[in-house]
């Protein structure tokens, strides 16, 4: 068993961090024997993760990345009456299997231009989301369309088009999966008119609803929300010039930051050939992941991880692998308020203390919702290294205290997921999910935490043979093993 690291001083958090940056080549099959604990035989399911582990590395080395760069490496963790089964897959789509047989880092990047590219063929890397839907299984980015996995296996099948619906050049990876329904309703973005698109895909994977939708600019649109009648897209001041690629920039020099534009939110119905109404916050910001939204006596309300500091935000997301973060990702957390009467939209900051991936029991995605989950921060840490992704936080939106889990020192935790005890339970009797890396010993764990008792140590950790790089988004798929 691993036990928790000791004092570490400045330094070696930013090298353990950084290591927890670094790319992994390895692909797993084998069930977890390592255990601190006791596995919760109520867990029954797999939990998906995903995230950027570039394979080729390019060679300026793995530093030299953006933080959005890396092929799609999707981790299976199937629970089933207390064991524990790993599987990680790379997800093999075409510009992957073409770098595989190149032997070298020979397309364009998110920070890098290649002088020699392979002809013909851009990089897709499905490497952001992984979600379980219609007894189907996607990778998703969002510069690409869905890439569809064997649930099981994980093995390749291919691009998923919405039943060749698909509008734009690609979709987010970001589905809103509507609690009661199973609709999943996903946009996409893109730098050239039209600037956004809708996909409505039934429970039974049947795609029902493809519109294209009229936006004021072309933003780095990196999520949207859903209510039970409405849609939330949310429009940023970070604005994407497809002229600066085309003139041979990269991905993170066609990005900039113009608050002057403001935060708008387009708010329609989610039935077909609805109009968009914008509305607009009254401070400018950008935001990744909202939480939930939900609608009420005329009024929408929406949680959401908002940067205000969008020039600091842009510059750490292409220089964070390098070792230089100035603002550690410093989202913080927002309740906005939008009156479909007045046509106004309030907000309120809830909190001073950062946070990011918001995740809720995902059965109440699109309704009125209690309990929320967060990875946050360590205040009184003395860097930014030492502080970012060092907590996790339950909150109440009700107005009850948040409950926070502080890791040791040397550990930084990914996004939490809600698992359901049953699949009737109430809304946080369950269990959160949390990938956590081990910097002392570069070795990765899964945290399972009861919900109800959240401040407490974990029920288990799982301690994983190799090392997980940061991983963006994942989900619990009850049942599935």
């Amino acid at each position: 068993m691993s036990a928790p690291a000791s004092k570490i001083d400045t330094d070696e958090a930013r090298r353990h961090f950084l290591s927890w940056l670094q790319p992994s080549r390895a692909e797993d099959d084998y069930e977890i024997s390592e255990v601190e604990g006791e596995v919760p035989r109520e867990l029954s399911g797999t939990l998906f993760r995903n995230g950027p582990s570039q394979r080729q590395l390019p060679p300026e080395g793995a530093g030299a990345l953006h933080l959005f760069d890396g092929d799609g490496l999707v981790h299976q963790l199937r629970f089933e009456d207390g064991r524990v089964h790993h599987r990680s897959r790379f997800v093999r789509t075409e510009s992957f299997l073409a770098e595989e047989a190149a032997g070298r880092f020979c397309m364009n990047s998110g920070n890098l231009k290649v002088a020699d590219p392979l002809p013909d063929i851009g990089r897709i890397q499905p490497n952001t989301n992984v979600v379980h839907h219609a007894g189907r299984l996607f990778a998703m980015v969002e510069n690409a369309p869905p890439f569809e996995l064997d649930p099981k296996t994980l093995e390749p099948i291919g691009p998923f088009d919405y039943d060749a619906r698909l509008l734009g050049m690609s979709t987010t990876a970001h589905p809103k999966i509507d609690g009661r329904t199973g609709q999943m309703i996903i946009h996409g973005y893109q730098p050239i008119e039209p600037y956004a698109s809708l996909y409505t895909v039934e429970a039974d994977g049947r795609t029902s609803l493809a519109e294209t939708v009229d936006t004021p600019w072309p933003s780095m649109m990196h999520d949207l929300a859903i209510t039970q009648d409405h849609v939330i897209l949310p429009l940023g001041p970070l604005v994407f010039d497809i002229g600066v690629m085309a003139e041979g920039g990269t991905f993170a020099q066609a990005l900039s930051w113009q608050p002057e534009r403001g935060l708008k939110f387009g708010i329609r119905t989610r039935e077909a050939g609805s109009e968009v109404r914008w509305f607009d916050a009254p401070t400018p910001g950008y935001m990744f992941h909202p939480g939930n939204a939900y609608e009420k006596d005329g009024v929408i309300y929406m949680d959401a991880c908002t940067y205000l500091l969008g020039d600091d935000f842009i510059a750490d997301l292409a220089s964070i692998r390098s070792g230089v973060l100035r603002g550690g990702l410093l989202a913080v957390p927002f309740l906005y308020e939008f009156d479909l009467a007045t046509g106004k939209c309030r907000e309120r900051q809830l909190s001073d203390r950062p946070a990011e991936f918001p995740r809720i029991d995902d059965r109440l995605v699109g309704y009125e919702n209690r309990f929320g989950y967060a990875v946050t921060d360590r205040p009184a840490a003395e860097s930014v290294w030492e502080k970012t992704f060092t907590s996790l936080v339950k909150y109440d939106r009700t107005g009850g205290r948040s409950v926070y889990h502080a890791l040791p020192e040397g550990r930084w935790a990914g996004e939490p997921v809600f698992a359901p005890r049953a699949d009737d339970s109430a809304e946080d009797d369950g269990f959160v999910l949390a990938l956590v890396y081990d910097g002392p010993t570069e070795r990765s764990c899964l945290q399972i935490h009861d919900a109800r008792n959240f401040g407490a140590e974990p029920l288990a950790r799982l301690w994983l043979r190799n090392r997980v790089p940061l991983q963006f988004h994942g989900n619990w798929a009850q049942g599935v093993v």
